[in-house]
């Protein structure tokens, strides 16, 4: 039987005596606490070195490496010598190998769990060799390092400025009395004062296990620790604050919870023939248990989901529907401040609740967020510009414990459509161009119905010819790939004719069968099309002459602001516009203030981050202008599920009636007799 014996700076109230097998081998570990007398851990050291195979210390001054030096405690050295030949971990080796290891596979399965977070290290040098790891994820970064080792009160804030102070006070750390036990107080009244308070603010904190037995916490409700390891007097004093999420980087031995980084160090040590470690044999070894970081989550969650979503004004006057705003609507400038509110930040607008799932009772609440930006403004402005804003609004969301946010209308246009703002938000970000895509095909398909004009074939396609007018964009393309599969001939239409072309030869390829047709200009076509999608950020401007539109055919406007005008639409009582879009929520929905919309319609992008919450699926979704066609499927089988549905069929002016389409129905049939 091997022996281990574990010499650790704490308790000896915590000591035990274990006995167990590890990769085939019998081991006694056996822990013998010192209570911050260093002497008595130098005695023990000299008189088990002869009678043990190998030394786990803990709780000791580590090696540390600031910038390019290498910094030893003198007690370290103490403790190395008086060991003499037996090996000795302290598993500093093996938080180097194994920590970034089991962060990189928790990023898998969380990706967001570091993304824009303001995080907190409690002493960051002891993670020196991980700091840009962390600043791959946020810049936001923050060091009580000064606090923790000196008792100075002064934050840190980037890994340059942290390794500059700490070798400038490598000679005052060679000092610090080791042989007494202290205790930081980071409850104390100096980390409510602007010198410090930003520390209790962080989202996230990473700190090492033994740092722990320094440290009187504070109330951390909400917050998510990182600990290098876990036992159980770690866990009871971090529940005990209060702690959110704990997560513990270290694999998790459920049958012997008191082996730590430098006992587990130290058994790889013993079981290495030459009693040599190194990185690469420590990191396969790692591997070879199988292990996963361990995430403990201690807060009872609330029964209601958070979610927030931004809006602006579609038009001009829309805008002076915004509050404070409706005094200046009728002045000579007008224009005037239409430019100048595109410039305003964004603020809290309303708050949204009685969302219930009809699936699982799932109860959701919603904030509304205004920028206060009309349409044009919004694309006449640079996108960083935009983009500062709506992050402003991502993080007043996320101060106020919402768990997505989604980008209304315009918002989701301007850039990249999303991406940035996601890779700067702390909390995830969704377009909401996936339920858009497939509640503009839920409304196609109700018209089509109703107007009951179009026969599908023996395959079960429409005979007929089908037209979206914004094809290359993202819900125009998903619209394409739906409608391509289900009717005979599909006219694709868009302003740049090289990105027509490579959309028309990528349909091909998925449905060779269908006749499809690319075009920069709608006219030469709407005489023969029974169905029209417009999907564009035209801004109100007109893409098509309706006069030319085919007696019967049905149009869906997913635009906003609208494609056809109101006068336009008024010319053709033969012609079905439906002002697609808008879904009912489950439950009974009540918006604080107006959306501009008929009575429970809300935007489908809108619905979408709502749903998102229903379902628990807090991530980035619906992002860029390429849409995944197999989320459209997805969200659509979520909507279905949890009972969200289109509207009453909207047009320009209201509700339109089943009495108003088969009065539709009836003038295109005379109009086509004629």
């Amino acid at each position: 039987m091997k022996e281990i014996i574990k010499v650790a700076y704490g308790p000896s109230s915590e000591n035990y005596d274990a006995k167990f097998s590890f990769k085939g081998e019998d081991y006694r570990l056996k822990r013998l606490g010192v209570d911050a007398n260093v002497d008595l851990a130098l005695h023990l050291l000299k008189n088990f070195r002869h009678e043990c195979d190998a030394f786990a210390v803990a709780g000791f001054p580590p090696i540390l490496k600031i910038g390019r030096e290498t910094i030893i405690h003198p007690v370290y050295k103490q403790l190395r010598e008086a060991a003499g030949t037996t090996p000795v971990a302290d598993g500093t080796l093996l938080r180097k190998t194994s920590f970034l290891w089991a962060l990189k596979s928790l990023l898998k399965r969380e990706p967001l769990l570091l993304s824009q977070k303001k995080i907190g290290f409690f002493c960051g040098i002891f993670q020196a060799d991980f700091l840009h790891f962390f600043e791959e994820h946020t810049s936001d970064l923050v060091f009580a390092d000064l606090y923790f080792s000196l008792g100075i009160p002064k934050l840190m804030h980037s890994s340059r400025q942290l390794t500059k102070a700490m070798g400038r006070l490598t000679p005052a750390l060679m000092k610090v009395s080791v042989g007494k036990k202290f205790t930081k107080d980071y409850d104390a009244l100096i980390f409510r004062t602007p010198l410090m308070r930003e520390f209790h603010r962080c989202d996230v904190y990473i700190i090492h296990k033994t740092q722990l037995d320094y440290v009187k916490l504070w109330p951390l409700e909400g917050k998510t620790v990182i600990v290098d390891s876990l036992d159980r007097f770690t866990k009871e004093k971090l529940v005990a604050a209060g702690a959110g999420r704990i997560i513990s980087c270290f694999p998790e031995f459920p049958a012997h919870p008191e082996i730590g980084c430098a006992a587990l160090e130290a058994l790889f040590l013993a079981h290495q023939p030459d009693k040599v470690l190194d990185e690469e044999t420590l990191l396969q070894e790692v591997r070879s248990l199988e292990a996963h970081p361990t995430i403990i989550e201690t807060e009872t969650k609330s029964k209601t989901a958070q979610f927030a979503f931004v809006i602006h004004p579609l038009t001009q006057k829309q805008l002076f529907l915004v509050p404070g705003m409706k005094n200046f609507s009728n002045l000579p400038i007008a224009r005037g401040i239409e430019k100048m509110m595109g410039k305003v930040p964004g603020f809290y607008y309303c708050k949204m609740n009685g969302i219930k799932s009809e699936f699982n009772g799932q109860e959701v609440e919603g904030e509304l967020y205004v920028l206060p930006a009309t349409p044009k403004q919004l694309l006449r402005q640079d996108p960083e510009s935009i983009y500062r804003r709506i992050h402003q609004l991502c993080l007043l969301a996320h101060s106020r414990g919402t768990n997505i946010i989604g980008l209304g209308a315009y918002t989701k246009i301007v850039g990249d459509a999303g991406v940035t703002i996601a890779n700067r938000s702390p909390i995830p970000v969704t377009t909401g161009n996936s339920l858009s895509a497939a509640a503009t095909l839920w409304a196609a398909s109700y018209g089509l119905e109703r107007m009951d004009l179009v026969k599908k074939g023996a395959d079960g396609r429409y005979q007929g010819t089908a037209m979206v007018i914004g094809a290359t964009g993202s819900i125009g393309k998903v619209c394409v790939r739906h409608l391509c599969h289900q009717w005979e001939k599909v006219i694709l239409v868009a302003p740049r004719p090289y990105k027509v072309l490579d959309l028309v030869d990528e349909m091909k390829g998925h449905c060779p069968n269908t006749e499809i047709i690319g075009s920069t200009h709608p006219d030469k076509y709407t005489p023969d099309c029974d169905l029209i999608i417009t999907s564009t950020s035209a801004q109100g401007e007109k893409v098509m002459d309706i006069a030319k539109v085919k007696p019967g055919a049905v149009i869906c406007d997913v635009s906003r602001p609208f494609d056809l005008g109101l006068d336009d639409v008024s010319t053709r009582p033969d012609v079905l516009v439906i002002a697609s879009g808008e879904v009912e929520l489950p439950g009974q929905v009540k918006i604080g203030k107006t959306l501009n919309l008929e009575g429970g319609a809300v935007y489908a992008c809108l619905a979408e981050t709502a749903l998102l919450a229903m379902e628990g699926r807090f991530e980035n979704f619906s992002l860029s202008r390429e849409l995944d066609y197999d989320k459209v499927i997805e969200i659509d089988q979520l909507a279905r599920k949890h009972g969200i549905r289109l509207s009453a069929i909207m047009g320009h002016t209201g509700e339109i009636t089943d009495q108003e389409i088969a009065l539709c129905r009836e003038h295109a049939l005379k109009v086509r007799l004629t």
